[in-house]
């Protein structure tokens, strides 16, 4: 595991900004940047860059985050790779231990001996007129096939001992290392692939981790031959043609996934060069996540046989854990007598276009799938289809709204309404769980003292010891999310405000509530706490929250609130929460069969105190924004 400590240095030397332009060329507007999305195509930009925040937002398919998160959305790269690819664009190195350097190292060896064999394979493709000939009934023309770096393994048992020479005994190559060489029980060796036209799979980096290998007989099994599992690759998590399909999913904001390396190198010819696979396994939500870390849609397009329809459920399965409420998922349902390659040769390329149009979003393929062969007029068949359904919709942890969404379609079917659906799932009104802190101060409380009585001092606060009465939570819903705003963009706020955020919210339910807690403990879980908004993004990354901090904090690059101005919206906030308090205390002791006439006058002294100082703080709220404004007018102009 990488040290946050080095996270938190390296994005303190990383200039977003610097790093985003060099992708896509920003320009000036404000204090932010502003560009079209390099993730979606847009004729007006909506992807905004903040060097205050060291964030980027696009208001129109939604993506956001840090340096982190840009590198791994736009490479299509996993954490620690994005990390180290940051990293080594600074100058630094990230710290490992022993076993994953050699690890890393080994990889690299491994990388480096695939590479030789499929430059092999692809000079001897070039020597092959049987292999090329098949390419040609395929209609995959040479530029194709370049693209691909497609090759030929020729005929023989040991035709990479050519390559590798003495290195052909090693064990880097048996299955444990690279997996090319097989070494039988009497300790022969000889080539797993002969004859065979040979399909490089590569990583996202571009580096070959993996063959696929089809025969050129027509009555030989298997008609594809492909890598085992290696220590450089797994089939469950890799995808076939994601590192030559990258810029084209980028720039059309989708990608196509299909079902074999033939499907992806015909749809890519005819213009379709988003397009990938799953590799000699089903679709699994590992590789829809991998997806959705670089595009916001997906389509699956299978062969229209039964296979490929039980493929397409399988894929529907999988997708539902990974998808979130932003992203689109659809999927293409072909006639039965065509695949993809079959149906663009006969109809062309506008008629698979056509089909895409027409394809299935996640919900209508859900409930076509759940209620097939039921028969929705009786009890027993609709017990049966909420039987099914109920385990996927639970899984939809990742997309709440969209859950909603399905379950309300679901209840119709059912003849149920949705909450009745929900409470059947388990899953209705569910509040997040507690939020447990970040390793750092615990369930106690970040630089704070116990109050052990007589009043609190803070900025520009102060309460009394008494029992507390909590105010409704919808009552201040709005107040508290802008105060959750102004603490993750200024994270600087949740250290002055340690006393008052952990007297007004620990122990409350409200959900922003908890996000308000959460984020102080993550500012504070540190020495010193943290002070930049992706960093504490960064800490929460795996939080159940983390994409409505990023909302929030993609608002501020509008709003561009000032520190000052931050600062007094939550002393004002507080001081309302207080002053709902004390009026609603004031009124039960007043009421009271026999009211404590000395507890009365100090509630009521408190009331009018409170009241004049949120009046002033108001006139000073007012009066700071006209002058923000009258600043950015005069600096506009």
């Amino acid at each position: 595991m990488i040290p946050e400590s080095f996270i938190q240095e390296l994005l303190s030397r990383v200039d977003i900004v610097e790093l985003i332009n060099k992708v896509v060329p920003l320009k000036r507007t404000g204090k932010n940047y502003m560009a079209c999305c390099p993730f979606h195509r847009e004729k007006t930009p909506s992807f905004s860059v903040s060097p205050q925040k060291q964030f980027y937002k696009c208001f129109g398919c939604g993506a956001s985050g840090s340096a982190i998160g840009f590198v791994m959305q736009y490479e299509g790269l996993g954490y620690v790779d994005a990390v180290r690819k940051l990293a080594e664009s600074v100058g630094m190195t990230v710290p490992e231990d022993p076993k994953s350097q050699e690890r890393r190292v080994r990889a690299r060896t491994l990388t480096d001996l695939m590479k030789e064999a499929a430059d092999y394979y692809t000079e001897s493709l070039r020597n092959n007129p049987r292999a090329i000939d098949y390419l040609k009934t395929r209609a995959i023309t040479g530029a194709t096939a370049a693209r691909f770096a497609l090759g030929y393994s020729p005929d023989a048992w040991q035709g990479l001992q050519d390559v590798f020479g003495k290195l052909y005994e090693s064990r880097d190559l048996e299955d444990a290392g690279c997996g090319l060489v097989i070494r039988s029980e009497n300790g022969r060796r000889y080539d797993r692939f002969r004859g065979r036209l040979m399909f490089p799979i590569r990583n996202p980096r571009g580096q070959v981790i993996a063959f696929g290998a089809r025969t050129l007989n027509g009555d030989e099994h298997p008609k594809y031959l492909n890598s085992p599992e290696t220590a450089i690759y797994r089939k469950g998590h890799e995808i076939y043609g994601l590192y030559e399909a990258a810029q084209a999913i980028r720039e059309k904001g989708r990608t196509i996934v299909c079902e074999g390396y033939m499907d992806v190198i015909q749809l890519a010819q005819a213009g379709f060069e988003e397009s990938c696979a799953a590799l000699g396994t089903a679709v699994t939500a590992d590789h829809v996540r991998k997806l959705l870390r670089m595009v916001g849609k997906i389509y699956f397009c299978f062969d229209g046989d039964s296979a490929g329809q039980h493929a397409l459920r399988r894929a529907m399965e999988a997708s539902l854990p990974a998808v979130g409420d932003a992203h689109e998922i659809r999927f293409v349902v072909l006639p039965a007598e065509h695949d993809p390659d079959s149906l663009i040769k006969e109809k062309g390329a506008a008629a698979f276009e056509d089909a895409l149009e027409k394809s299935l979003t996640l919900t209508q393929f859900f409930v076509k799938t759940v209620t097939a062969g039921k028969d929705l007029y009786t009890p027993e068949g609709r017990s049966q289809f909420l039987a099914e359904s109920k385990p996927l919709v639970v899984s939809m942890a990742a997309a709440p709204f969209l859950r909603e969404q399905l379950v309300a379609e679901l209840a119709m079917h059912a003849r149920m309404n949705p909450d009745e659906l929900l409470r059947a799932f388990g899953i209705a009104h569910r509040l997040p769980a507690p939020i447990a802190a970040a390793g750092g101060p615990g369930a106690g409380t970040p630089r704070s003292r116990p109050f052990a009585g007589g009043w609190r001092q803070g900025p520009g606060r102060f309460s009394p010891a008494r029992p507390r009465v909590r105010i409704d939570p919808i009552e201040a819903a709005d107040m508290r999310e802008r105060m959750l705003q102004n603490l993750l963009n200024y994270p600087v706020l949740a250290v002055e405000f340690s006393s008052q955020i952990e007297d007004e919210f620990i122990g409350c339910d409200d959900v922003v509530a908890r996000e308000i807690l959460e984020v102080w403990r993550a500012v504070n879980a540190s020495d010193p706490p943290l002070e930049h908004a992706q960093l504490v993004l960064e800490r929460l990354s795996q939080s159940e929250h983390r994409a409505h901090y990023s909302d929030l904090l993609a608002r501020e690059m509008v709003i561009q609130t000032p520190l000052a101005a931050a600062r007094g919206e939550l002393e004002l906030a507080f001081d309302r929460l207080e002053l709902r308090r004390v009026t609603r205390e004031l009124a039960e002791a007043a009421s009271a069969a026999a009211p404590d006439l000395e507890r009365v006058r100090t509630l009521n002294n408190l009331q009018k105190t409170l009241r004049e100082r949120i009046a002033r703080a108001q006139l000073e709220h007012a009066q700071n924004l006209m002058a923000d404004g009258e600043a950015d007018e005069q600096s506009a102009s």
